[in-house]
């Protein structure tokens, strides 16, 4: 599964199954763009990287997805530096919180972070997917979209717990990844949905009500490394050519809610999206 030539972005990548999928990307012999909220993590993370992969060309772009602005910024500098992009993994996301936290924007900050961030940065990326040959979107998703469906006239989650977010956003995930490969068909591009796996990292720490059940659970959880084999699999294997629309666990298809088949629900999330960031 050779990668080289391929230019790929992996957000989110500074730690965890991102780090792990960047890693597995470069030794493949892709160059890989990491990226991530600190420079300073994103250093180390190419230190780490170069350790496995030292002739891997590597680089670091800088962001925090709770600000659509900066999202716009690193889109500027990527859209200026790469003349396409091969692989792009939506991997950045932000953890569960029992109360109700919002982004730089006002926005309610899982829905900030977990879909409108990716949404905005695919649909800015998105003359490089096309100018690059069966370009890839991989869209990191979670079991947790079954625990509650988007509500698309709360999508604030102002109506329910605000631990309901995260699971809100997971389920915007899928919806945002079956739109784009009905829209992306015609300039070949594939986009399809994943769920990691429960993963011991650094993940669950972000949050309180997370962080005690990851302390005790830590041992019955994926490894970073075991976690990022089905964002690995969707970039890369030639199994996946051409193969779009889909959600898929443990590197196999999946069934997903079949809420999420929902092409009208798709489609009127789009149209919000692209409303709630200025597209």
């Amino acid at each position: 599964m050779t990668m080289a030539g391929k230019i790929c972005l992996v957000t989110g990548a500074t730690d965890g199954i991102g780090l792990e999928t960047a890693r597995a990307l470069a030794g493949a012999g892709a160059e890989v763009i990491i990226h991530g909220r600190s420079a300073e993590k994103g250093a180390r993370s190419i230190e780490a990287i170069a350790l496995t992969a030292p002739e891997a060309k590597l680089s670091f772009v800088q962001a925090d997805f709770s600000s659509l602005a900066q999202v716009r910024e690193m889109a500027d500098t990527l859209n200026a530096r790469f003349d396409r992009l091969d692989v792009l993994v939506n991997n950045a996301g932000a953890a569960a919180h029992a109360t109700h936290e919002l982004s730089q924007d006002g926005y309610e900050l899982a829905f900030a972070v977990n879909h409108l961030a990716p949404f905005l940065l695919t649909h800015l990326l998105m003359a490089k997917l096309t100018d690059a040959a069966h370009a890839r979107v991989v869209n990191v998703s979670s079991l947790a979209h079954t625990m509650n469906a988007l509500d698309i006239d709360d999508l604030m989650t102002r109506k329910v717990k605000p631990i309901n977010a995260y699971a809100r956003s997971k389920f915007a995930n899928i919806l945002f990844s079956n739109e784009l490969a009905r829209r992306g068909a015609g300039a070949g591009i594939t986009s399809n949905a994943l769920h990691p796996g429960v993963i011991a990292s650094n993940f669950g720490k972000q949050a309180t009500i997370t962080r005690i059940f990851y302390k005790y659970a830590a041992a019955f959880m994926k490894t970073p490394a075991q976690g990022a084999q089905t964002s690995i699999h969707l970039a890369m294997s030639p199994q996946m050519e051409g193969r779009s629309g889909g959600y898929y666990a443990n590197s196999k298809p999946a069934k997903a809610d079949p809420r999420t088949q929902d092409a009208a629900l798709a489609q009127r999330l789009w149209a919000e999206s692209a409303r709630l960031t200025g597209i």
